[in-house]
């Protein structure tokens, strides 16, 4: 699958708690809401393809927790990878 697609953007979501942060991403991903989600722990991640001029485009969106507790965990996901 991944031979087919011409490149991979990695998208990060960083907020503080309670924004909407995991609503946008499904909405964006699999169009749903759910006003009732829990909070994100740690880091969450879909994957979303585009046509673009024929070519296959894949988004890798990672929704990042917003908790205090958790922010030490979000650089880990800002490298290149």
């Amino acid at each position: 699958m991944d031979e087919d697609v011409l490149t991979t953007l990695k998208i990060l979501i960083i907020n503080k708690t309670g924004v909407g942060k995991t609503s946008l991403l499904l909405r964006f991903t699999d169009d749903t809401l759910d006003p009732e989600l829990a909070a994100t722990i740690g880091v969450d991640f879909k994957v979303k393809m585009f046509p673009v001029d024929g070519n296959k485009v894949k988004l890798a969106i990672w929704d990042t927790a917003g908790q205090e507790r958790l922010k030490t965990l979000t650089p880990s996901y800002y490298r290149a990878e």
